[in-house]
């Protein structure tokens, strides 16, 4: 599967997910099942490097453990570095934990320091205070950026932006978030990733409403997010939105 895969999209790495704790594949012995069996985690890394030769690096991303009666991450960060993998990224959660509590960056510091391959750190990271902080603190390599980015696309710029300067940025513009969320739309309706227009509109909604966290007036903005259908609804409520916006800025500022 992996040849398939670099002749069909030609990537710059393979990289092994053994982290997924989505019920329907943990339920098919896929993704973070395999935390509690190395002997097949081993061979399933062991196989994918050898097929793939030099063509690519192989990488995987895990998670800390099973649950908490069963933490292996640096257990399994050897075996990965000793079957092929060439950086290992370390989810600080357990699979038991979902995304519940907080990343254990201890342990994801002791992976770092028991492997000499580079390990990248996930978990918790919301800005570029953050990755400081765990830069600093542990001695990960690099450190990964996951459901933050869902909800706001722009953090890696505020976080590059943050490490450079040591200050936090302006927060992005409403109209530009209007932007990024009908580009979106607009990408995700080309796609067709989630069917025709309807479908993929529909399947957009929950990202809608997380996009729109924050925004002035976000619960009626929220209620009819949820009942778009189209791209032309979405580009309708973005532009009835941002008028509704500036006519409020305009009478604040001529108080």
């Amino acid at each position: 599967a992996a040849k398939k895969i670099i002749d069909w999209k030609k990537p710059d790495f393979i990289d092994i997910n053994f982290g997924c704790p989505v019920n329907k594949v943990v339920a098919k012995n896929g993704g973070s099942s395999l935390l509690k069996n190395c002997a097949i985690l081993a061979s399933v890394a062991s196989g994918v490097a050898k097929a793939v030769g030099n063509q690519v690096p192989v990488t995987a991303k895990i998670r800390i453990g099973w649950d908490e009666k069963n933490i292996n991450a640096t257990d399994i960060c050897h075996i990965l570095q000793e079957e092929g993998m060439q950086a290992i990224s370390v989810h600080g959660r357990t699979r038991a934990q979902g995304y519940k509590g907080l990343a254990n960056w201890e342990i994801i510091d002791a992976c770092a320091r028991s492997v000499s391959v580079p390990v990248i750190g996930n978990g918790d990271i919301h800005s570029g205070k953050d990755v400081k902080l765990r830069r600093e603190t542990t001695a990960v390599a690099g450190v990964m950026i996951g459901r933050a980015a869902m909800q706001n696309p722009w953090v890696f710029r505020e976080a590059k932006h943050y490490l450079a300067t040591g200050e936090q940025p302006e927060p992005v513009p409403i109209p530009e978030r209007w932007q990024m969320i009908v580009r979106h739309c607009r990408l995700a309706t080309e796609s067709n990733r989630y069917g025709n227009e309807r479908q993929s509109i529909m399947a957009m909604r929950s990202r809608l409403m997380t996009y729109c966290k924050g925004f002035p007036g976000a619960k009626p903005l929220r209620q009819r997010l949820c009942t778009v259908s189209s791209l032309s609804e979405v580009e309708d409520v973005a532009a009835e939105y941002l008028q509704s916006f500036e006519e409020s800025k305009t009478m604040a500022s001529s108080v």
